[in-house]
């Protein structure tokens, strides 16, 4: 990667270094970036009762990463402008095609992979980190992507290429005028894949909405007991045609797709109550919090209890 000049950030809780060299093969550093839980001396460049702080940003013309981490206390926006590269949120790979742009979010809880797809030797990477409470009024406002999705249609990847370099420029500003570009430029992006998924939405076969609001209904009524077979009846469809229909369209299987909005619903839970963890367990249908922990765990990559104190950073 190439970076920008070297940089120093202090939040409350956290002290970002933004380093040259290195690589992410670990679940710990990724994109040269190192966070160290810390308090010290070191004079803030950050902007005193901002709501937003920019981290990192970087851009590599030939990226060649092999990420596999979890983040924990910020997020980042990542954009892929040329060559191709294999995705995971978890165990839910996606495939990301050349010939198109495509952006993807990195953010505390899912597991995120990703590498060069077969056939490529490289790809052109572009990245922006950051953390604050506007992350979370962006995700309460449907903003935030939960997974990659191509360009949206108004601009073409090089001409999103140029609007990334401009966002990560005005981030590195040392001025609030430019921490304020960056945060609308940031936003704009944020707006334009979030009007691409209602779109998107908007044309979901009813077939497509009834099987995804039943599953959520699942996972909200508590009890967690997906009835597959009932399912695909409802729907009028014999049980392998919903797997395979179901997963060509998501990227997840029925299954899967109904245990990741259980998990998701923990991450809210434990993010946004007080709740003990016996309780949420309850509430979503876990015979009991020691194994509700053990697929917390396994899946997201922490415990329930550091996932929380996560999300005070």
């Amino acid at each position: 990667h190439r970076y920008f000049p070297f940089r120093v950030f202090r939040s409350h809780l956290s002290v970002v270094f933004i380093v040259p060299g290195g690589t992410a093969s670990d679940n710990r550093h990724s994109d040269h970036v190192i966070i160290k839980s810390a308090m010290d001396s070191i004079n803030s460049t950050g902007f005193v009762g901002e709501d937003l702080l920019f981290l990192a940003a970087s851009r590599s013309p030939k990226c060649t990463l092999c990420l596999d981490k979890h983040l924990v206390g910020y997020f980042t926006i990542q954009f892929m402008d040329t060559g191709s590269i294999d995705l995971a949120y978890d165990n839910a790979w996606q495939h990301l095609d050349s010939g198109q742009g495509w952006f993807w979010p990195a953010y505390p809880g899912p597991r995120l992979r990703f590498h060069r797809a077969a056939g490529f030797a490289s790809w052109s990477h572009r990245h922006v980190g950051f953390q604050g409470p506007r992350v979370q009024r962006w995700i309460a406002e449907g903003l935030w992507p939960l997974r990659a999705q191509p360009a949206p249609p108004e601009r073409d990847p090089a001409e999103w290429a140029d609007f990334f370099d401009r966002l990560q420029e005005q981030s590195l500003r040392p001025d609030t005028w430019g921490r304020r570009r960056a945060v609308n430029l940031l936003e704009e992006i944020l707006i334009a894949l979030a009007e691409a998924r209602a779109r998107e939405t908007a044309a979901r076969p009813a077939w497509l909405t009834t099987a995804l609001d039943t599953l959520d209904a699942v996972v909200e009524a508590g009890t967690f007991a997906p009835d597959y077979a009932a399912l695909a009846a409802r729907l009028g469809l014999g049980g392998s045609t919903l797997r395979r229909d179901f997963k060509a369209a998501t990227g997840l299987s029925p299954h899967a797709y109904a245990l990741q909005a259980r998990l998701a619903r923990a991450r809210a839970l434990l993010g946004e109550t007080d709740l003990p963890l016996a309780a949420i367990a309850e509430r979503l249908g876990y015979g009991s919090v020691y194994f509700f922990a053990r697929q917390f765990k396994e899946r997201v990559g922490m415990t329930p209890g550091a996932f929380r104190r996560s999300r005070a950073l």
